[in-house]
């Protein structure tokens, strides 16, 4: 006599109630896969997706081992919900190969080397005085590199004396060409946002829509042998948050009144971000589209490669960490959950030859250069 095969057992509450919250899991993460598609402005909810993207992805992951140990076919709800999201993974990750040292130390005169850098005012984050502590290390890193043009984040400068920094990027990194874009200066000192290049600059500007602060979006047209072409700097809305706001987030309060009024408040500053950031995205694409020189876009986005503006803005250009990154592509390391928020984007007039992120913590953001070509 053939037996019968045995069924398995039904899930009980507790495995019917991880299916419901796998389910959940999956749902979210497949929400956050709509977010560079969704104008926060519509829909602001799906901003927030967006950026817990990773941690979702994560969250999935644990299912899937969770299934594998225990029913192996429920494996396949969380596996594929991240394979039917496979494009969005490969723009948190590169898997190209990584750049010889011989390239970073020798770049081809061919080439055009563009670093940018947030530099947080030449200060640790959070630093409490006004101390430039890390500017000379910055100025060595930058250096190293040999870049021909830099976009500057979190620009200062004293106005005389020794850290007056257009004296500093020519005498030490050779970069003669500059221009910048104070959003606050007086006699004594100024901060903003620049753009130093080691070619001539014939052209330049800002967007002044929507200036925000220190959050600006600067050009420049740079003259390379002839060639001109035209750099963006970029630094769009960033979230604002306070020292409370950072405190909350690695220590949060043992009291559920605390915890809520900090969850709002960090969730507001979230959302006006997210609408801001929406409207220098779309001003920044209109301004580009109109170029008539090949042109680059670079800096602090403030936002995730599965974000509505880094979306908005990239359409039709090349990512530059997408052609030729490797690893996990963060480069931001300060307190907020690690992303990649800075960006380098080239026309397709040009070639991306290659493409590195400097783990170096100085600043609360990493360096980031790009080797390009006409």
């Amino acid at each position: 006599m053939v037996s019968k095969p045995r069924r398995k057992k039904a899930l009980n509450f507790f495995g019917k109630s991880v299916l419901f919250a796998n389910f959940l899991a999956v749902l979210a993460l497949l929400l956050s896969y709509s977010a560079p598609f969704i104008n926060p402005k519509a829909f602001w909810p799906s901003a927030f997706f967006g950026i817990a993207y990773l941690p979702l992805l994560i969250i999935n992951i644990v299912f899937i081992v969770y299934w594998l140990t225990l029913r192996a076919r429920y494996a396949a709800i969380s596996f594929l919900a991240i394979l039917l999201g496979w494009g969005t993974l490969s723009k948190h990750v590169g898997f190209n190969s990584k750049v010889p040292e011989a390239v970073v130390a020798t770049p081809d005169a061919a080439h055009v080397r563009l670093l940018t850098y947030n530099v947080h005012f030449f200060r640790a984050f959070e630093q409490q005085d006004t101390e430039l502590t890390i500017w000379e290390d910055a100025m060595k890193l930058m250096d190293s590199i040999s870049p021909d043009v830099i976009c500057i984040q979190e620009y200062y400068t004293r106005q005389k004396g020794r850290y007056k920094m257009v004296k500093e990027f020519e005498r030490k990194i050779k970069t003669p060409y500059h221009y910048i874009s104070p959003t606050a200066e007086n006699e004594y000192e100024a901060y903003g946002i620049a753009i130093f290049s080691r070619y001539p600059i014939v052209a330049s500007g800002y967007l002044p829509q929507h200036e925000l602060g220190v959050n600006r979006i600067i050009y420049a047209d740079i003259d390379k042998g002839g060639k001109i072409f035209r750099v963006y700097n970029v630094h769009l809305r960033s979230f604002g948050f306070q020292k409370e706001d950072y405190d909350f987030i690695k220590r949060p309060s043992k009291t559920i009144e605390k915890d809520a009024a900090s969850t709002r408040r960090i969730g507001s500053r979230l959302k006006h971000a997210f609408n801001a950031r929406s409207d220098q995205a779309e001003i920044l694409r209109e301004h580009s589209r109109a170029c008539e020189t090949p042109y680059i876009i670079a800096g602090d986005f403030n936002d995730t490669p599965l974000s509505y503006s880094v979306n908005k803005v990239s359409a039709g250009l090349q990512n530059a960490f997408h052609e030729k990154g490797r690893g996990w592509g963060v480069t931001y390391n300060g307190d907020f959950p690690n992303f990649q928020i800075d960006y380098i984007l080239a026309s397709k007039e040009f070639k991306i030859h290659h493409y590195q992120i400097i783990k170096a913590k100085l600043s609360d953001h990493y360096p980031v250069w790009a080797d390009v070509q006409f």
